[in-house]
């Protein structure tokens, strides 16, 4: 996984159909269908805030996130 900004996080993964798993210390966001991992969220539901800060996308979709810089 790499790390990547907000904005090429939700580009990754918006066309397809993901939801995120919450888990204590991050959120795993996976295909419905296969239930492959597509990303990563931190921090999970026992933060503070309950907002994620830190975005990670698989390698396989990591194409698509980087498509949107400039």
């Amino acid at each position: 996984m790499i790390e990547v900004s907000k904005e090429q996080f939700f580009q990754a993964i918006g066309p397809r159909d993901v939801h995120p798993r919450s888990e204590p210390d991050c959120s795993v966001w996976e295909d419905q269908r296969t239930r492959e991992v597509v990303g990563r969220t931190e921090p999970g539901w026992r933060a503070p805030t309950g907002k994620p800060k830190r975005y990670w996308i698989s390698d396989k979709y990591a194409a698509t996130a980087n498509d949107g810089e400039a």
